[in-house]
């Protein structure tokens, strides 16, 4: 009797974490309704509902290990979304010809820091990785003169650079190949999207679109409160403002849901053209923001690279919120956060194309 109300206890609970597993996995399917904005943080629950029911599964096999069987049916039915969040791959080395293209946000290049020779810092590391393409996000628009100091320096090393203009930021694109010409996407304060026509070769053209999408907007001490309450849980209680954060961070996320809608909605209207998707989404691979994109292109990290990725390195953020994603025309390879390069508060994400087809002009 004893062994029966147990084993029916294990169950019970095994199928809630199961039940919170597939909620956060399937939230990234749904827009969340303005009246109730706080589902769109529901994809950040995924690592801890998946922690609880691997923790279940571990258990139920210890002492009923037919129990253990719903923990398994739970992860294997959101084995799409584990992929999303910490891909597992084989390695892959890119082949000859490959585009090597890097998406990093700056930081405004690290707050313009220089090197003894009066060089951009930043810049110049990001160069050495020698490149085919670049975008920069959080590129200050306030400081000309720094802007025109970039732009001259990455000249000198044989690139174009273009660059396009939020109300505080600049999304800057430099690329080995001429740039014809900018659309802005949107432009909403500090965030936007923009996309930039290169030209590969005559009758070759391909679109990269950099995007900025809207961060938390938390205060620094706002920050450092998210940041104990991540580390320290049971602090939860009793920190002050949490109301505040929770009402921050559930208006940022449902912005960028609108915001995701606006890119996918241009990518639509490029389709059968070439194109790469990349830049700072402040979002998680388990979210409806990610699979706007993801469902219409290939991640570039998910179909390439391995682990969790982490791509901010402050405040208890321990997620891959910097994407790239490439149409068909191309094959991805050897994506990764580049750990080397620690000039901003984001690592630059590292990945290489091949291309696989050529189209017409624009």
């Amino acid at each position: 009797m004893k062994d029966s109300l147990f084993a029916k206890i294990l169950a019970t609970l095994s199928w809630c974490c199961v039940l919170a597993l597939w909620g956060c996995a399937l939230s990234t399917f749904v827009h969340p309704p303005e009246w109730f904005k706080p589902l769109s943080l529901l994809g950040l629950g995924f690592p801890f509902a998946v922690a609880a029911t691997v923790g279940m599964g571990l258990v139920s096999l210890l002492f009923k290990p037919r129990v253990a069987l719903i923990a398994l049916v739970g992860l294997v039915g959101c084995f799409g979304t584990l992929r999303d969040y910490c891909p597992v791959n084989l390695s892959s080395p890119p082949p000859k010809g490959a585009l090597k293209l890097v998406s990093y946000n700056t930081l405004s290049l690290n707050a313009w820091a220089q090197d003894t020779d009066g060089q951009l810092l930043l810049p110049k590391q990001v160069m050495k990785l020698r490149p085919d393409i670049v975008c920069f996000q959080e590129v200050f628009s306030y400081y000309k003169e720094k802007q025109q100091q970039l732009h001259r320096e990455v000249r000198r090393y044989g690139y174009h650079v273009a660059a396009d203009t939020t109300q505080l930021n600049q999304l800057t694109c430099i690329s080995r190949y001429p740039i014809a010409r900018i659309d802005t996407i949107f432009n909403q304060n500090a965030n936007g999207a923009a996309a930039f026509y290169l030209v590969l070769a005559p009758q070759d053209t391909l679109c990269v679109i950099n995007m900025h999408l809207a961060s938390m907007g938390l205060t620094d001490e706002e920050l450092i409160t998210y940041e104990q309450i991540v580390r320290n849980p049971e602090f939860a209680d009793d920190a002050k403002g949490k109301k505040n954060i929770l009402h921050k961070i559930s208006n940022a996320s449902y912005d960028r849901c609108h915001q995701a809608d606006i890119v996918a909605a241009y990518i639509d209207r490029l389709q059968g053209r070439k194109l790469v998707v990349m830049g700072d989404m402040n979002d998680t691979p388990v979210s409806y923001t990610h699979h706007a994109i993801c469902s219409r292109l290939t991640d570039v990290f998910r179909a390439t690279g391995n682990g969790i990725g982490r791509s901010f390195h402050k405040n208890a953020v321990y997620v891959r919120i910097d994407h790239a994603f490439c149409s068909d025309h191309f094959k991805p390879f050897a994506a990764q956060i580049d750990h080397s390069l620690s000039l901003s508060d984001h690592y630059p994400l590292v990945f290489y194309l091949k291309p696989l087809k050529s189209v017409k002009a624009w």
